[in-house]
């Protein structure tokens, strides 16, 4: 796969990194040469000096050929017009856009744009540190009444079924790690005390579940 990362910031050096090690074909473009030197002893990739919001220059990076281009400068602007560029002019089939002023997120939307707001995904985080009714959040659905959390069996959950927890608590399981594999469970696996569940589940059933499932350090207390 080639990918192009605009921005070679702290985040952007990391992710360039991480597709590099994967065997990603990866293109850093930034306009500032000396942001280079935040890319580790890892990289394999290239890097251009340029405005990622110039098609010219992108051309120079292998837009043309590229199956996914992400934009984490830290200006919403270049970033919003160069995945509109990378998408519309050359049909990348996947983009992303860092996205900072999270009052923008509404007409990114409806423009199509796919993207991520660091500062909301920071804000949710702590306030799901600060609750102490709910559980780590993997993933939340926005204004829908699910999230994606992460849970731990406790002694009086001990023995229960997916069907069993599925149906009684208004969650759909995903994943159960168990020490140190990871499984997608049959419906019928009864869930052991300690194991860690991955599952979306209903707002208004996390309080309920507190009776037998906790935060994953619980499985080590």
């Amino acid at each position: 796969m080639h990918a192009i990362i605009g921005g070679c910031g702290r985040v952007g050096a990391q992710l360039a990194e991480r597709l590099s090690t994967e065997g990603t074909e990866v293109v850093v473009v930034d306009s500032n040469q000396d942001a280079f030197d935040r890319l580790g002893p890892m990289f394999s990739g290239d890097t251009l000096v340029g405005d990622i919001t110039d098609p010219d220059v992108l051309r120079r990076a292998g837009v043309e050929r590229s199956e996914a281009f992400a934009a984490i400068t830290s200006q919403d602007n270049a970033n919003l017009m160069a995945v509109q560029i990378a998408r519309e002019m050359f049909d990348v089939p996947r983009t992303v856009a860092r996205l900072f002023n999270p009052g923008r997120e509404e007409s990114y939307r409806k423009m199509g744009v796919h993207y991520v707001s660091g500062t909301r995904l920071v804000a949710k985080a702590i306030l799901n540190e600060l609750r102490p009714e709910t559980f780590p959040q993997h993933v939340s659905l926005g204004e829908a009444d699910l999230d994606i959390v992460e849970m731990a069996i406790k002694r009086e959950g001990h023995g229960i079924t997916v069907t069993e927890l599925e149906r009684e608590y208004k969650l759909r399981v995903a994943a159960v790690r168990r020490g140190e594999r990871v499984g997608l469970p049959k419906v019928n696996d009864p869930l052991r005390r300690g194991d860690i569940v991955i599952a979306a589940v209903h707002r208004d059933a996390q309080k309920a579940l507190r009776g037998i499932l906790d935060h994953p350090l619980a499985a080590n207390s």
